[in-house]
């Protein structure tokens, strides 16, 4: 298999890149700031017309010896994308992989300025809805409708909605390769030893930081942070997003941010996470952190499980350090329990300039369908396709791991599942402002309610509110 590599980057306390989905994957997963103004004067004008790619455009794959180019970023130290394009080019042997890698941090920006000088990309990933919506815009990607409504293998139903709400003014242009719901991830070992019962669900923002206080010990190196709080904007919004009174491209819901952005200032303040402008400055990888055991809890995707599946030893392998840790449902002040997931999708499309449309989608149906899940599920990822097997393997993952926490499926197949960013054709612009906005609050440039204010008005100017 061909692939073109950055440096392999070491699951380290202190590593460069992030290891996102997804969607964390998402644009506010990561810098947004310092490409963005490249990659709009590299983009040409948004187009009035999808690129629907038809069936007879596409045709049919060919069985010749075929290498599609895939766009990604986190190939060179993550096991599951090897162990995916592996078990597909077992199926298919006529088809190789040429991964063309990018930074995490400014994946986003990138691929809209490649693909804005014709890349030719075959298979494009994309972390999140708004570098999606981006690519949609300026016609980088095409529609998929012609090739979903003619595949008799492919059923839009087998997806929870996803599939749907990858949909844009009346199109659908991507897969949902994985969604990720966010948790709150706690070290079982630090709770034991400080004789703390360990976080349920139903815990109010208050519960949580009351939790994280009593959690909080020692100084300097030696200092465990009672939780972790990452840069991202999405450290934030997750919480009341999962209650749905939140919704991030409508402006009218932001208000609800403000007594959660008050609760992790105090939090920053009081010394119960690490400050943001500190973590900004150091680039401090948030796997590291808890790998490190310098946080009893952390929010994350589901996608940590695969990370703590691979790099976190159990006592007995490692008594130094390896440890047991366990997952709960986020806290929120609506009383909502586990009936809501929410989280990023990790898209999947068809690259408007690649040679090889047909084994493109035979490829995105493949690590989007049910044999892609699978591989995924062994790995601990959660994918798009919902299957009763997925929430199987991923409750049988103790068996193989003895420090995964049992019933892990509770988490992955709640009664509702929502999307982190909602498709908007201006969702690439609403993911700088918030990006922004977060910043200055977590900084103390603004006060919460100034810096949510900035983010009504910022938006509302963008989609003409």
């Amino acid at each position: 298999m061909k692939k073109r590599s950055l440096a392999v980057l070491m699951a380290t306390a202190m590593v460069v890149s992030s290891l996102v989905a997804c969607g964390g994957g998402s644009s506010s997963s990561g810098s947004s700031e310092t490409t963005a103004a490249a990659a709009e004067e590299a983009a040409p004008a948004e187009t009035s017309e999808p690129a629907v790619l038809s069936v007879d455009e596409a045709g049919e794959a060919s069985g010749e010896e075929v290498t599609l180019r895939v766009s990604l970023w986190d190939y060179s130290n993550t096991e599951y994308y090897k162990n995916m394009f592996n078990a597909f080019m077992e199926k298919y042997p006529n088809i190789s992989i040429d991964v063309v890698e990018f930074s995490a941090d400014e994946y986003d920006n990138v691929i809209v300025t490649q693909l804005s000088g014709k890349q030719n990309f075959d298979v494009v990933f994309t972390k999140g809805t708004p570098a999606l919506s981006a690519l949609i815009a300026q016609g980088h990607i095409y529609a998929l409708d012609d090739l979903i409504a003619a595949d008799p293998d492919f059923d839009p139903a087998n997806y929870k909605g996803l599939v749907d709400q990858l949909g844009l003014n009346g199109h659908t242009y991507a897969l949902p390769y994985r969604y990720d719901n966010q948790l709150i991830y706690y070290n079982k070992d630090l709770f034991d030893a400080a004789g703390v019962p360990y976080p349920e669900d139903g815990m109010t923002i208050e519960e949580y930081h009351e939790l994280a206080t009593k959690m909080t010990s020692g100084e300097g190196n030696d200092k465990v942070f009672g939780a972790h709080a990452h840069t991202w904007t999405s450290s934030v919004y997750m919480y009341t997003d999962r209650t749905g009174e939140f919704n991030y491209v409508d402006p009218s819901t932001y208000e609800v941010l403000i007594p959660y952005y008050n609760e992790f200032l105090a939090m920053q303040d009081e010394g119960v996470i690490q400050d943001y402008g500190e973590l900004r400055s150091s680039n401090l990888h948030y796997s590291g952190v808890f790998y490190n055991q310098q946080a009893a809890m952390m929010q994350m995707g589901t996608w940590y499980i695969n990370m703590l599946l691979e790099n976190v030893p159990t006592p007995e392998e490692d008594p130094e350090n390896g440890f047991n840790w366990g997952v709960c449902a986020l806290p929120n002040d609506a009383g909502i329990l586990n009936e809501n997931s929410v989280g990023g999708v990790t898209p999947v499309s068809i690259g408007a300039y690649g040679e090889h449309p047909a084994e493109a989608w035979q490829f995105i149906k493949y690590i989007c369908g049910p044999e892609g899940a699978a591989v995924l599920a062994e790995n601990g990822i959660v994918p798009g396709l919902a299957a009763d097997e997925v929430l199987e393997i991923f409750d049988a993952l103790p068996e193989k791991y003895p420090n995964a926490p049992e019933g892990l499926s509770k988490y992955l197949s709640c009664e509702n599942a929502l999307v982190e960013q909602p498709m908007h054709e201006k969702g690439k612009e609403i993911s700088t402002i918030m990006d922004e906005q977060h910043s200055a609050i977590m900084t103390k440039s603004v006060s919460a309610e100034e810096g949510v204010q900035g983010m009504i008005d910022r938006v509302n100017e963008v989609i003409g509110g």
